[in-house]
């Protein structure tokens, strides 16, 4: 019982992390600049003012390799979340490879998301917005649904692991004595 609770919780878990993930990458948001005369606005794809948004044609090399890990990483959460609802469904039992797909999306993400931040430091006007906050929040998501992944015990009846109870049919034996004094 406890284990299929955990089943639905970690699938739970993981859509709500690849919604985050999705989110982040397409939104307008990461970083905000108000100034009292001035406003603007700037995602990974799109860098918006108070009147127009302007898709970024000219990407630095920092804005591409975090384009990249962001989208290598919504893929993997996509693949993750097939795995753990084919494992939902007891269709397959490799929990743990949905757990190491997890793993490696949370190293995505973390990749993405750390060149963004070093790069925005640089200049401290900037202020962190929604779409930021959500892809590390869908970071942290990943890491809790892996763990999960890995905390969730097989069941006993796994053919490589032996059972506990052993039991001895004795309906065959024999026991008959012959004791001639």
């Amino acid at each position: 019982m406890c284990r299929i609770a955990l089943n639905v919780i970690n699938c739970v878990l993981i859509s709500v992390g690849l919604g985050f993930a999705i989110l982040s990458t397409v939104g307008n948001f990461w970083v905000e600049l108000s100034l009292s005369y001035y406003y603007e606005h700037a995602g990974l794809w799109n860098w918006c003012d108070i009147y127009i948004c302007r898709v970024i044609t000219n990407a630095t090399d920092i804005l591409t390799v975090t384009r990249v890990f962001m989208i290598i990483g919504c893929v993997s959460y996509f693949f993750a979340f097939v795995l753990n609802l084919l494992t939902c469904s007891k269709k397959i039992k490799q929990r743990k490879t949905s757990g190491v797909l997890l793993c490696a999306t949370a190293i995505f993400l973390a990749i993405g998301m750390s060149v963004y931040t070093n790069e925005a430091n640089k200049n401290g006007a900037y202020k962190y917005r929604w779409s930021y906050i959500f892809g590390w929040c869908s970071f942290s998501i990943s890491i809790v649904s892996a763990y999960i992944c890995f905390a969730i015990e097989p069941k006993n009846d796994d053919p490589i692991k032996p059972k506990n109870d052993v039991r001895i049919e004795l309906s065959n034996l024999d026991f008959r004595y012959d004791y001639r004094p």
